[in-house]
Parts: C-alpha cells; sequence; structure tokens
C-alpha cells in the first residue's frame, strides 16, 4: 500500500479512539446517553461517514506513477482488488454501520439515544448501564475499527504487526462483533415506531408516479438480512482467524 494508506490508517483509528475517549469522559463525569449523544455526535458523523473513502480508495485507488500505462495497470488492479474488496466483510460492515448511523440514530435521536434493551439496565458498573444501548454500540464500533486500523498501521510501519496487535485483530470480533450487531438492532428496534409515526422518507399514495415506499417496512426487511447475514460473517471471521493464528503456526500474509 502506498503513502495514501499509511496516513488513512492512524488517522481512521485516532478518529474512533477519539470517539471512545469522549464517550467514556462523559460517561465517567456522569453523563447518561444523552450527554454521550451530544459529545460525540459530530466525531461520530465523520469518522464513521469517512469509511466509504476506504471503498472509494479500493475502487479507483490513490497512486502516484509517473508513466501513464504503469498507473493504468495500478489503477484496474485497484479496480479489481476494489470489487472483491466489496463482497467481503468490511465492505457489509460500513454499510451497515453508515445506515445505522444515518438512517437510524440521527433519523430517530429522541428513540435511540435515550433507550435501550432491556428498558430497565441489568445492572450498573458506576456510572456505566449494563444493557444494549447508544454506548454499547460506540464500544463495539470504536474498539473493534481502533484494534483493526491500528493492526493496519502497525503492519505497513513494521513490515510486520507485532503478535498481540495480530492477535487482537483476528479475536476481538469474537465478543464486539455479537454487541456491535445486537446494538445496531437494538438502536432499528427503538426507531421503528417513531420511523412508523413519522412517516420519514416514505411515499405514500396516491401520487403522479403510482408508486410507494415505506421506510418503515425497508427498515424491518434491513433488520431481517442481519439473521442469514450474521451467521455467514462470524464464520468467515473464525475461519479467518484459524487461518492466521491457529495451530501456532507462523503468520501468514493478511489481508
Amino acid at each position: 500500500m502506498g503513502r495514501c494508506s499509511l496516513g488513512g490508517h492512524p488517522f481512521r483509528c485516532r478518529g474512533r479512539g477519539y470517539v471512545l475517549y469522549l464517550t467514556y469522559k462523559t460517561v465517567l463525569e456522569g453523563g447518561g446517553t444523552h450527554e454521550v449523544y451530544k459529545a460525540v455526535e459530530l466525531p461520530l458523523k465523520v469518522s464513521q461517514t469517512a469509511a466509504i473513502l476506504e471503498v472509494v480508495h479500493s475502487l479507483v485507488g490513490l497512486v502516484r506513477s509517473p508513466q501513464r500505462q504503469q498507473r493504468q495497470q495500478r489503477q484496474q488492479r485497484r479496480l479489481y482488488q476494489g470489487l472483491r474488496w466489496a463482497q467481503q466483510p468490511a465492505a457489509r460492515t460500513v454499510a451497515s454501520r453508515i445506515w445505522c448511523l444515518w438512517g437510524i440514530v440521527v433519523a430517530a435521536p429522541d428513540a435511540t439515544v435515550g433507550g435501550g434493551i432491556p428498558a430497565k439496565p441489568l445492572a450498573y458498573v458506576g456510572n456505566l448501564p449494563i444493557q444494549l444501548n447508544l454506548i454499547s454500540l460506540l464500544t463495539a464500533w470504536c474498539l473493534s475499527e481502533v484494534i483493526r486500523y491500528g493492526f493496519f498501521a502497525l503492519k505497513e510501519l513494521l513490515a510486520e504487526a507485532p503478535y498481540v496487535s495480530t492477535w487482537l485483530r483476528y479475536s476481538g470480533f469474537i465478543l464486539l462483533y455479537p454487541i456491535g450487531v445486537a446494538s445496531e438492532l437494538t438502536m432499528a428496534w427503538l426507531a421503528l415506531p417513531a420511523l412508523k409515526e413519522s412517516g420519514l422518507w416514505s411515499i405514500t399514495m396516491p401520487n403522479s408516479y403510482n408508486f410507494a415506499f415505506s421506510y418503515y417496512v425497508a427498515c424491518i426487511i434491513a433488520m431481517l438480512t442481519y439473521i442469514p447475514g450474521l451467521p455467514q460473517l462470524y464464520g468467515y471471521m473464525l475461519a479467518n482467524r484459524r487461518k492466521v493464528l491457529g495451530g501456532g503456526a507462523k503468520k501468514k500474509k493478511t489481508a
């Protein structure tokens, strides 16, 4: 990877780390989920939406070559790699998180920010409620990306990432991925009544186009896609973990 990628991974790692820092700084200061959202709203929107650039980078490439033919060849390789990347779990993760952030949390903040499942927290650790809510969502998202982008940055800087970073990269998902998915579904579930009542982004008939669309129903369908998607992606990541860490074998080249 080129300089653009090397510069991008530390930036993305810092962005997610900053959101995580603000989250728990607010919690430790006695703030609840509403205060957390106020603290992280802007950096969360910026850092999470910036993940789209990773897709663009994979598709078009950011190359620096004085020779036109070499540049075209690299662009073609990048396009092929980008199309392959789009089929990987990372691409689906970016899509689901963009939808959850902008299509759920931002679309219905009053319903999602202050809620959680179960409605009454199971317990408290200090000021931290033990439930699926905005804080669990931010924790899973940010911590997984700090681990992921930190691993890539170290790998590019040192040629081979330290084993601790590699282990976290291929083990952290075991806990963080289910928490993240469950938290995303929690946000969507909490938002459904508000989306249905407001009719946000929905088109009703009659109209000149003779077309109807219910964003509320679209969200339910999106939630249902998690059912087959979760075991498929989780199985993929477990297989990748066995390939890299399994058997104590020498680590292979990782993506």
